[in-house]
């Protein structure tokens, strides 16, 4: 299940306490960037864990980026999502990441009971995708791209702070980039957003309509 960087208040202790049960019974191995763990190989299964750094969370289709990963984050632990999905991370920093079969981490979970901590965790991240599949619903380039911009103000600022806000959009949405870079510049303009050197500093304000 994927473990998606948005509102640190709603209930992320339970994926932190999970994480620090789990970890002892795994191996963390350093990753360097841009290296890619899937949710599935050769038709089986797995969960990762991640202790430090900043991981992407893909679509494998299209690549469309869906978000980054809470740490200590856990992605693949109910194995709920088919293979179709086509999920990946990619490590966008140095990172540190255990690698353990879907079927393994499900024993681990009975044999110390921590069913409740597993609820708290799906609970949290299901409503994660709900919100992240209404994204998809909006109707105009302006909506999707208000959307993006309020999600980036949420990255880790090591991520944020080095990622161009049109360059953030564009990877997350089938928006042009002209499109993009017009919705910028209006909203600069119009001092509802600021924007320095292509990174998005402050978000003064954003309208539902624009």
């Amino acid at each position: 299940m994927i473990n998606i960087h948005h509102d640190h208040s709603k209930d992320i202790s339970a994926t932190v306490e999970l994480v620090e049960k789990l970890t002892p019974f795994v191996t963390f191995i350093t990753a360097p960037p841009d290296t890619r763990f899937y949710l599935y190989i050769n038709g089986h299964s797995y969960c990762y864990l991640v202790r430090s750094g900043i991981c992407k969370v893909y679509h494998r289709n299209d690549e469309l980026l869906l978000g980054t990963l809470l740490v200590p984050g856990i992605i693949g632990i109910s194995a709920i999502l088919p293979v179709e999905a086509g999920l990946f991370i990619q490590t966008h920093s140095t990172s540190e990441i255990a690698t353990i079969s879907t079927v393994q981490v499900r024993q681990l979970i009975a044999d110390n009971n921590l069913w409740k901590l597993l609820a708290s965790h799906v609970s949290r991240v299901t409503s994660r995708l709900y919100t992240i599949n209404t994204y998809f619903n909006v109707s105009s380039a302006y909506e999707i791209t208000r959307i993006q911009l309020l999600e980036l103000m949420s990255e880790p600022p090591e991520y944020k702070n080095n990622v161009s806000a049109a360059h953030y959009v564009q990877q997350k949405t089938s928006l042009s980039r002209s499109s993009i870079m017009k919705i910028l510049a209006q909203l600069k303009k119009g001092g509802y957003i600021r924007i320095e050197n292509g990174i998005l500093m402050e978000i003064y304000h954003l309208p539902l309509k624009y």
